[in-house]
């Protein structure tokens, strides 16, 4: 069994509890015999099995409240009764018996409203425009209600008139003074046996149909509205709605709402009434019988020239105009991002500068201070262009992917710190100058022991220390020595580690129907 379905509405803020332990109550308790009622159907055999079979088809709730100890299959039941297919039955038959009174509601409005009887009809009709003009007399209706609909009811049947002891027809005569010569009608449930409680069964048997086909008729016309299907449709009601609550916001005060309640309301009763509706039909034929024998304009063919504004001349012609102008262009362009790619490149340790090789295509850019590069992990990608994929729901627009030669903007970018980087005009060992840069960014080489840092500055600095340098074996004097070992330490120094790596963009654009999101740049390229 699905637990949840998406798109129902539900009321979800209580649980669904099958098993619940209710706490004994004492004997002089308010609830007592309210449990000692109920007590056969909730111990019964029946109910039990049912309980332990619902127990295993409905999902348990871990929003229940644990017990005092700690116990999870002992929980505190919920203010409301658990569900219980007993219960149901029982509360269903409770329910049935007692709604006879809204079906009558029911078919006494629906005969106010049809003209079954005009009279009352029409009644209804002065009360209700009295009320739209005068609104405070709302105030006044529920008291009319209760004085002549229920207490004047029931006081004439508890003092009945006398019987007629004359064979002609009289208006029977009602006598105030005295007794009450009747008892005070209670209304009471319908009997379970009784042609009543089946009527309720029917009425609500139909009741139900009716509010299915209600839903599902609302339902088929307000969502092609509403969610967005047709996009066109949609936005043109999103636009007259934002355009109606700005004017209505500014302009509300000002309408006349007991006269637009009035004739509504008046319009909407006596569009009820038989006679009514067939004078309009009638009116409605004669008049689309007298349009068929004229023969319409091409739309702007008979448009009158105002101050240069053109104005149709013809209803049809007015319509066509105001479709144009509320039409929405929804073809845009789609959106487009820029996802990257990074082709990673290693050194063995010891080799020279150009023994790199091609290692992968990486999303990232496997820095010194990345996660995996700290935790001991190999770079993660694919070995050829050809196997880098767009993102979910896009697809490639540019057709070749493009070199980003301005390697330090992305560098400063991600705060990448430990590495160099190309500098046009500069190569990576300070000697040479090149006029073209590959965009590449090289680890810098691991910081030397203090002992090798030591030796490189004996190397670099001893010169300027000694006031009278002593030259090495074989030479005259010791200048180039001395500058050969500084450019050897400088070299040493300035050295690059085992990754360099450097980035590559492509252009990509959302496909249609694509659910919108956020690019994932880390899923690019990963097997």
């Amino acid at each position: 069994m699905d637990e949840y379905t998406p798109e129902a509405l539900v009321n979800r803020d209580e649980p669904v509890s099958v098993f619940s332990i209710k706490p004994r109550r004492r004997k002089g308790s308010p609830d007592s015999a309210h449990s000692r009622t109920s007590s056969q159907s909730k111990n019964s055999l029946q109910d039990r099995l049912f309980t332990k079979l619902l127990q295993q088809v409905i999902p348990a709730d871990d929003e229940e409240d644990e017990s005092q100890s700690g116990d999870k299959a002992f929980t505190i039941s919920p203010k409301r009764p658990a569900f219980s297919l007993p219960l149901m039955t029982n509360n269903f038959r409770r329910f049935n018996a007692r709604i006879g009174v809204v079906f009558l509601f029911q078919s006494r409005v629906e005969r106010l409203l049809s003209w079954k009887t005009p009279t009352h009809t029409l009644s209804f009709l002065f009360v209700y425009s009295f009320i739209c003009l005068d609104p405070h007399l709302i105030l006044v209706l529920p008291m009319v209600v209760l004085l002549l609909f229920i207490m004047v009811p029931a006081f004439v049947t508890r003092h009945p008139p006398p019987p007629s002891t004359s064979t002609s027809s009289t208006t029977p005569y009602y006598s105030y003074e005295g007794p009450a010569l009747a008892p005070a009608k209670t209304i009471k449930p319908a009997s379970e046996t009784s042609k009543d409680f089946f009527r309720n069964m029917r009425d609500l048997q139909n009741c139900m149909a009716d509010f299915s086909d209600v839903h599902d008729a609302t339902i088929s016309v307000f969502a092609p509205l509403t969610n967005f299907s047709n996009e066109k449709l949609s936005s043109s009601l999103f636009l007259g709605c934002a355009v109606g609550t700005v004017a209505l916001f500014l302009t509300a005060h000002l309408l006349p709402l007991r006269f637009i309640m009035l004739a509504a309301g008046d319009a909407a009763i006596l569009s009820n009434n038989p006679a009514l509706q067939q004078f309009f039909k009638a009116l409605l034929q004669e008049f689309s019988g007298g349009l068929e024998d004229l023969d319409s304009p091409l739309p702007g063919e008979d448009d009158e020239d105002v101050c240069g504004a053109a104005i149709p001349a013809n209803s049809s012609a007015a319509m066509s105009t105001l479709e144009r102008l509320t039409e929405i262009s929804l073809d845009t362009e789609p959106e487009e991002r820029e996802v990257e790619i990074f082709e990673i490149q290693h050194r063995a340790p010891g080799s020279s500068q150009s023994g790199w090789e091609n290692f992968l295509f990486s999303p990232q850019p496997y820095d010194p201070l990345s996660p995996s590069r700290i935790a001991g992990d190999r770079p993660r990608g694919c070995r050829f262009f050809d196997d880098v994929r767009p993102p979910g729901g896009w697809k490639w627009k540019s057709k070749k992917w493009e070199l980003d030669l301005d390697c330090r903007e992305w560098v400063v970018d991600r705060m990448i710190t430990g590495v160099g980087f190309e500098i046009p005009g500069v190569s990576p060992d300070g000697n040479a100058v090149i006029d073209e840069v590959g965009g590449w960014v090289w680890d810098l080489p691991a910081p030397p022991s203090p002992q090798e840092e030591e030796e490189m500055t004996t190397m670099a600095y001893g010169d300027l220390q000694q006031s009278e340098p002593k030259p090495p074996p074989g030479n005259q004097d010791g200048t180039k020595s001395a500058n050969r070992d500084w450019e050897e330490a400088n070299i040493a120094s300035y050295g690059v580690g085992e990754w360099r790596r450097r980035r590559w963009v492509r252009v990509v654009q959302r496909m249609n129907l694509a659910p919108a999101g956020i690019v994932t740049y880390s899923t690019l390229g990963q097997n």
